[in-house]
C-alpha cells in the first residue's frame, strides 16, 4: 500500500507503510543504505512555511534494519523489532519546546529477513519554530537489545520574513524522478554520496519583496583541506514568495573524504547557505582502510590495463579517483546509491579470508581465488590423506559447467589448483 505525503508544492515523497500508526514510514526507494557503523542517521533541515507564517523544521531519521534485533513471533510466523525514539527540542533560554516519545514496531517476513541490509526504517517529523537557536536531541532505543544512541545537533532558525532574500537549509537528494507532473524525491539522510554519479541538491530561496529580483550567486565545493574541487555560478530570477531549485554537481572529482558545499552572494560575498557531506564507499568491510590493499584485491575483476592505470597513478588522490571510477563503471545499477557488484565482491573477499587463510591471506590462495570469482560451489567432495594419495578437494559449479581440483601437496592445508584458471579475455593465467 502506498501513500503520498505532501512536503512542498510539486514535490512529493513516496513511502511504503510499515507497521505503525504514526506518520512513520519507509521510503519506496530502498537503495539508500547507510554506513553499517552507525545505529541511525538524523538530518534536520529548516524551511519557511508560508501557511503557518513560521519556520518549519523537517527531521528525517534513517534506521538501517540490519542494526535492529528481530525476534520471531510464533503466532504470526514473522519477525518483529521494537524501538522507541524521543525527540527533544530546547530553546536558548533552556525551555523545552518539544519532548515527544514514541514507541514503534516493525514486522518482517522470513524472506525479508534475508535482505535487511537493503532496507531501512524512515521517520519523518515536522516542527514549527520561532526564530532562534535550538538544541535538538534524538534518542533511539532498540527495545529488544536495550541498545541506545543519542544524537545532538544545534539548529539555527532564521527570521525569514524580515530578510529581503533568504535561503533555506540544503537537502541532499539521492534520487528524484518525475511522476504525474510532480517530483518524487528521496533524501540522502546519511549525507554520504557514496556511489552517486552526481550530487543533487534541493533548496528554497525566499523573496520578501513584492517584485521580481534578479541575482547572481557563486557556489563552491571544498574538501577537508579547504581546496576547491568544484565551483560555478547560478543566475536566478526570484519571484515574490518561495522559489524552489534543484542543482546538480558531478562527483567524479570527489574522492574519499569530507566536503562542504557553499552558496555565496556574488556581489557581497556573504555566505547564504552551506551543507557538509562525505564520500565513503558502502560495502567495503570496515576493517579495510588500506587503499593499496583494496586496489591489490581488484586482481580477480580488473583487467591488466585497468589495474595498471590505478596502481601507477601519480598520487594517492588520483588512485582514489581511478578506484572510484573503476567501480562506477562496473555498477549494475548506476542510478542508485549502492553498487551491488562491489558489495558482493568484497563480501566474498572477507569470506575467503575467514575460510582459507593460513600463512597468507585467504583471498590470495587458490581456493580463495576460485571462491571470489565463482562464488559458492554447487558441490564439494573432500578426499583426506591416504597412503597412496595426498588430500584433495573437487569443487563443482553446475551453472558454470566448471570443475576445479585442489591438492594439498604439503599436508599443511595449502591446497593448490591442479589446472590454472584463464581469465575471460584469456590474456593471463590466474594462479
Amino acid at each position: 500500500m502506498k501513500i503520498l505525503i505532501k512536503f512542498l508544492p510539486l514535490i512529493v515523497f513516496i513511502f511504503v507503510l510499515t507497521a505503525s500508526k504514526n506518520a512513520v514510514s519507509q521510503l519506496e526507494d530502498k537503495t539508500m543504505k547507510g554506513n553499517d557503523k552507525e545505529f541511525f542517521f538524523a538530518d534536520p533541515m529548516v524551511f519557511y512555511s508560508k501557511e503557518h507564517q513560521k519556520a518549519r523544521l523537517d527531521l528525517y531519521i534513517e534506521i538501517p534494519l540490519e542494526n535492529l534485533q528481530f525476534k520471531k513471533n510464533y503466532q504470526t510466523k514473522n519477525y518483529d523489532a521494537s524501538l522507541n525514539y524521543n525527540v527533544k527540542i530546547v530553546n536558548s533560554a533552556g525551555e523545552v519546546v518539544t519532548n515527544e516519545s514514541i514507541n514503534d514496531f516493525i514486522t518482517t517476513t522470513k524472506a525479508e529477513q534475508k535482505t535487511l541490509d537493503e532496507s531501512a526504517k524512515f521517520i519523518v517529523k515536522e516542527f514549527y519554530l520561532n526564530p532562534g537557536i535550538y538544541n535538538l536531541e534524538i534518542a533511539l532505543t532498540d527495545i529488544n537489545t536495550k541498545h541506545e544512541k543519542v544524537v545532538k545537533k544545534n539548529i539555527d532558525v532564521k527570521d525569514f520574513p524580515i530578510q529581503d532574500i533568504s535561503f533555506s537549509d540544503i537537502m541532499l537528494v539521492s534520487n528524484y524522478r518525475h511522476k504525474d507532473g510532480k517530483k518524487i524525491v528521496t533524501p540522502l539522510v546519511d549525507n554520504n554520496i557514496d556511489n552517486l554519479n552526481e550530487l543533487v541538491l534541493f533548496f528554497e530561496v525566499y523573496n520578501s519583496k513584492d517584485q521580481n529580483v534578479v541575482n547572481n550567486y557563486n557556489y563552491k565545493v571544498t574538501d577537508s583541506k579547504d581546496n576547491i574541487v568544484e565551483k560555478g555560478s547560478y543566475y536566478y530570477t526570484l519571484v515574490p514568495g518561495t522559489n524552489k531549485f534543484f542543482e546538480k554537481i558531478p562527483t567524479k572529482n570527489l574522492v574519499f573524504g569530507k566536503y562542504k558545499y557553499e552558496i555565496n552572494d556574488n556581489t557581497t560575498g556573504a555566505l547564504l547557505a552551506q551543507r557538509e557531506f562525505s564520500n565513503s564507499m558502502n560495502g567495503i568491510p570496515v576493517n579495510m582502510k588500506d587503499l593499496s590493499l583494496l586496489i591489490d584485491q581488484l586482481l580477480y575483476i580488473a583487467n591488466s590495463d585497468e589495474l595498471s592505470k590505478i596502481k601507477n597513478a601519480s598520487s594517492n588522490e588520483l588512485k582514489e579517483k581511478y578506484f572510484i571510477e573503476f567501480w562506477k563503471s562496473k555498477d549494475p545499477s548506476p542510478n542508485t546509491g549502492k553498487n551491488e557488484l562491489m558489495i558482493e565482491y568484497y563480501r566474498r573477499i572477507k569470506i575467503a579470508n575467514e575460510r582459507y587463510s593460513h600463512y597468507i591471506d585467504g583471498w590470495k590462495t587458490d581456493m580463495g581465488m576460485v571462491y571470489i570469482i565463482f562464488g559458492e560451489p554447487s558441490n564439494v567432495e573432500r578426499y583426506p590423506f591416504t597412503e597412496n594419495t595426498k588430500p584433495y578437494e573437487v569443487w563443482e559449479f553446475y551453472n558454470e559447467n566448471r570443475q576445479f581440483v585442489f591438492v594439498d601437496d604439503t599436508g599443511f592445508g595449502d591446497y593448490k589448483l591442479t589446472t590454472p584458471i584463464w581469465d575471460e579475455q584469456r590474456t593471463r593465467i590466474r594462479n
